[in-house]
């Protein structure tokens, strides 16, 4: 809580900061996850490599004071390579291309991982931990599944807004959580929890919109852009099915 943290994300990442630190940030020395400590701008710093937004990037954690001077430093080395600061609203259109969820809108107070798509995290093979049987029972009674879908239109009159319904029939079995019009892609993308019992049933999926229109929707797998993560890696990317 007493350090501040600045984001850099890019094909010239590296290459940029390379020049500002003592720690060597090879992808060798360096792997993706991996955390350093070293010099950074000239001060104590702690840099980790991750990608919210699923590009090659670090985060630099450092005294405010410190982290100030090196975010000058950071824009000013950056020039020759066109950096420029980005949004909140870029990184969330970025890291919902790459299936990435924010906690507290894809998921709330009674969301459990096996629901969220995120079973990897919970590693059952421990013998104890808090939670572990909860989890269990949790996983016994699972009903629905967060899933990506894109429209058949990207016509913007027709894109739900999060929190819209998944509609089977008159029956509700699902609700929007984030979407957006990928420009990536050309196309929209979005999450949602649809019960399971639909999804084994296969086919497409409806959400009803604004003023009650029904929108076509297709289930596809997860992430949306780079399945393979190698822009993490900067190498081109694909997209997935």
């Amino acid at each position: 809580g007493q350090l501040g943290a600045v984001n850099v994300a890019g094909p010239h990442s590296r290459e940029l900061l390379a020049s500002l630190t003592d720690i060597d940030l090879s992808a060798e020395a360096f792997p993706y996850m991996g955390a350093r400590e070293g010099t950074f701008a000239g001060a104590d710093s702690l840099m980790m490599r991750v990608g919210f937004v699923g590009e090659l990037g670090y985060e630099i954690h450092m005294l405010p004071s410190d982290l100030r001077i090196a975010v000058n430093k950071i824009m000013a080395a950056g020039e020759i390579f066109g950096i420029r600061p980005f949004g909140v609203e870029a990184q969330r259109l970025l890291r919902l291309e790459k299936g990435h969820i924010i906690v507290g809108q894809d998921t709330d107070g009674l969301t459990n991982p096996y629901e969220a798509a995120m079973p990897w995290a919970v590693h059952t093979k421990k013998d104890k931990f808090v939670g572990k049987r909860s989890l269990q029972i949790l996983k016994k009674k699972k009903t629905r599944t967060l899933v990506g879908f894109t429209l058949a239109s990207g016509n913007g009159e027709t894109i739900p807004d999060e929190c819209n319904l998944v509609i089977d029939g008159n029956e509700i079995c699902g609700r929007v959580t984030s979407v957006s019009e990928s420009a990536t892609l050309s196309c929209v993308i979005g999450l949602a929890y649809v019960d399971d019992k639909i999804l084994l049933r296969g086919g497409n999926i409806y959400i009803r919109i604004n003023g009650g229109v029904l929108v076509e929707a297709k289930v596809v797998p997860l992430p949306f852009y780079d399945p393979e993560g190698l822009r993490q890696e900067n190498r081109p990317a694909g997209i997935s099915g």
